[in-house]
């Protein structure tokens, strides 16, 4: 079957987003802001590089070569885009002769009108350095097409219409334009003219602010926006748990930038989604002591300081139809437990999952205190809302560890272990990962070569977790479900590429950011 014009036009004007984006470049620049044309309010936006360094795509093209065996990416996908249009009656061009000369820096694609499950309407906009030669080329082409469509106008913006899906391509500006529907279209053209675009929303250029320029692509989630659209419910418990972390989704935004590197992948994550201030610190240390056997480990700074913090938020503000403003540390104080001086012990967390099956399975996590007096005060505490709560299967344990245990058919074979022993607070699934979370061992997670090499290029920002590759892929291959399984199965070859997962994070005013670095080999 052949495409109409239309939609051979939309095809051409991805191609170019997604070409140029993996290596290509283009000879000049046009300068323009593909979020000019998106309406402010949308809550999902995605704009690339077309123009990155030599350094930067070189890079890219060494990793899809590690991972898929692609060494020049953008001539692949440009050689099935010329395979695609031909066969499907497109008529046959040469990317790099005829399209590639007329790109610009940047394009950029928007989805709108979220309803929970799915979006409704969005464009994608690509810049272009020369807009004469892009309008002769999309003309020439539909000249040659069987079913050439007919030219029309908007506002003195020119577009074509797709009788297949309504969808709309034509020319705003410096910009080659696609809309889902023609309603789409004019709406960009009349945000190019207001200047009331995306841009120009104050949330959208603060959190871009926090992007990296040398990334590929940039993602841009309005993540209260989406929530608004939606118009999803929080209930009260959900929004006591995100008080206690201090989130406040409908305030929310974040962005997301891709760097490639030849070994690795960096996506840098910037959010105002909590609070940065809790997050200060860093507890690479802890992370760097925990086993090397741990196949997940992450470490938090300030665990006491930001858990007082929120326990002092909830008190205040209560729960809702539960607990009134002002007594919830009064009805934990009745019983016995002063929250202020158990928060105030409290320094770094530190936590680790091990094993490779269900019966292999284990874990632990830490918590430095102030000394072995408060260590051990905390677990008297801990014990005392237990049996105030009336929970059952406890028992006391001496040795190393001293604290107690607690059996439970609902926690697994393994019983949960919650002891001090020096200046460390322990809970963990066995007593074997118990040992481990406090032993004094060489072997630890931070003399490992994949740790180090993370660690490297996470570079002044502290890392904060870490998932060896290998490991953390047998075990999902050993626990998932039927249905999870098929769609693990047919990803499972590139998941084998990745050798690790590191994550490090620190604040900046408002503004928590993370990178994520993900290590690949052949």
């Amino acid at each position: 079957m052949k495409k109409r014009f239309a939609v051979l036009l939309a095809a051409l004007a991805a191609a170019a987003l997604i070409v140029a984006g993996c290596g290509g470049s283009s000879d000049s620049s046009g300068g323009g802001e593909p979020a000019s044309l998106a309406p402010a309010d949308v809550p999902f936006y995605f704009e690339a590089n077309l123009a990155p360094g030599a350094k930067v795509s070189e890079e890219l093209d060494q990793l899809a070569d590690t991972t898929l065996g692609i060494e020049d990416v953008s001539g692949f996908i440009a050689e099935k885009l010329e395979e695609a249009v031909s066969f499907d009656g497109g008529g046959k061009f040469d990317y790099e002769e005829e399209v590639q000369p007329w790109v610009g820096e940047k394009a950029g694609l928007f989805l709108k009108e979220y309803d929970g499950d799915e979006f409704h309407g969005g464009g994608i906009a690509v810049e272009t350095s020369n807009v004469g030669e892009a309008e002769e080329f999309f003309e020439k082409k539909n000249e040659e097409s069987d079913e050439p469509a007919e030219t029309e106008e908007f506002e003195g913006d020119k577009f074509w219409v797709s009788d297949d899906d309504e969808s709309v391509v034509g020319f705003i500006g410096e910009f080659i334009v696609y809309g889902e529907t023609k309603a789409d279209f004019e709406e960009m053209v009349k945000v190019s003219e207001g200047d009331e675009g995306l841009n120009a929303a104050e949330k959208f250029k603060s959190a871009m602010e926090a992007a990296p320029d040398e990334g590929v692509g940039t993602l841009y989630i309005d993540i209260g926006g989406a929530i608004e659209q939606a118009k999803a419910q929080i209930s009260a418990e959900d929004q006591a748990g995100f008080a206690i972390l201090g989130i406040e989704p409908r305030k929310a935004t974040a962005v997301a930038t891709v760097v490639p590197h030849s070994e690795q992948v960096e996506v840098d994550i910037s959010t105002n989604l909590g609070k940065a201030s809790s997050l200060s610190g860093d507890a690479s240390k802890l992370l760097e002591s925990l086993p090397a056997t741990a196949v997940a480990a992450f470490a938090t700074p300030e665990f006491g300081k930001a858990l007082g913090e929120e326990i002092d938020t909830l008190n205040e503000e209560g729960i809702e139809g539960q607990v009134e403003p002002g007594e919830f540390k009064p009805a934990l104080e009745s019983i016995g437990i002063d929250f202020d001086s158990l928060t105030e012990s409290l320094g770094d967390v530190g936590g680790f999952l091990e094993g490779t099956s269900k019966a292999s399975l284990g874990g632990a996590v830490v918590i430095e205190t102030d000394n072995a007096t408060e260590a051990r005060n905390t677990v008297s505490n801990l014990g005392l809302l237990l049996r105030a709560t009336g929970t059952a299967g406890v028992t006391a344990i001496h040795g190393e560890v001293s604290g107690f245990s607690i059996r439970s058919s609902g926690i697994g074979s393994k019983p949960l272990i919650v002891g001090a022993a020096g200046e460390k607070l322990v809970f963990s699934y066995g007593p074997q990962a118990a040992a481990q979370a406090l032993r004094a061992n060489a072997e630890t997670l931070g003399t490992t070569a994949d740790f180090e090499a993370a660690k490297s290029t996470l570079g002044s920002t502290p890392i904060a977790a870490f998932v060896s590759g290998g490991p953390a892929l047998e075990l999902l291959d050993t626990t998932l479900n039927p249905d999870a399984r098929v769609k693990f199965d047919s990803a499972k070859s590139y998941l084998q590429k990745i050798s690790y997962v590191a994550v490090g994070s620190e604040a900046k005013g408002s503004t928590t950011t993370a990178k994520m670095i993900i290590g690949v080999s052949k």
